[in-house]
């Protein structure tokens, strides 16, 4: 194919956001690799990390998608947790649609986890965006823009414990940014 998958999504990304101050490559031990393009100019005081090639294993993950994550901190913290939760998802086949979260954070980055109080990585279909932002339509086959979202051990414990419906009326019913890692956790 001449076009891939995540050359489409770069170009609509950009439309949105401008053009990617960074592209970086990240490659596992196995070979595998993905691109995170971060954007400064999409949303005030945001970042924008936007994936490149998990479009490319729509097979494995049951939908052609990439995954977004707005940030309130320029920390070096968010490349590195996301990208570790995007290996996790292609390792382990997960349905990008499936609404899951990876925890784990506090693993990885204990201070971060105490810092912003934020536990795991919440995936979703991407919400709050501009029209026609959270699909792309190429020839027959439609391509998604899933999001990300951090979440605290309450939230977490509330997925799994009401699902994802649950989850996002409560962050929706929230008086705060859902993408802020200054958010307080739902209580």
């Amino acid at each position: 194919m001449s076009n891939p998958w995540p050359d489409f999504y770069l170009r609509h990304f950009m439309r949105y956001f401008g053009k990617p101050f960074d592209v970086e490559v990240y490659r596992q031990e196995d070979g595998s690799s993905l691109r995170l393009a971060t954007f400064d100019h999409g949303y005030r005081n945001y970042r924008i990390y936007a994936s490149l090639g998990l479009s490319e294993h729509a097979e494995q993950l049951k939908d052609i998608g990439e995954v977004i994550l707005l940030a309130d901190d320029p920390g070096k913290d968010i490349p590195f947790l996301f990208v570790n939760a995007l290996f996790f998802i292609l390792t382990n086949r997960i349905a990008l649609g499936s609404h899951f979260a990876i925890g784990g954070i506090e693993t990885l980055n204990p201070d971060f986890a105490e810092h912003f109080r934020k536990q795991a990585l919440y995936f979703t279909l991407a919400d709050g965006f501009p029209r026609g932002f959270d699909r792309i339509e190429r020839g027959n086959q439609i391509g998604l823009v899933f999001q990300a979202l951090f979440l605290s051990w309450a939230e977490h414990d509330l997925l799994n414990r009401k699902g994802w419906q649950e989850l996002e009326e409560q962050l929706k019913a929230q008086d705060a940014d859902p993408c802020s890692l200054r958010r307080p956790p739902l209580a």
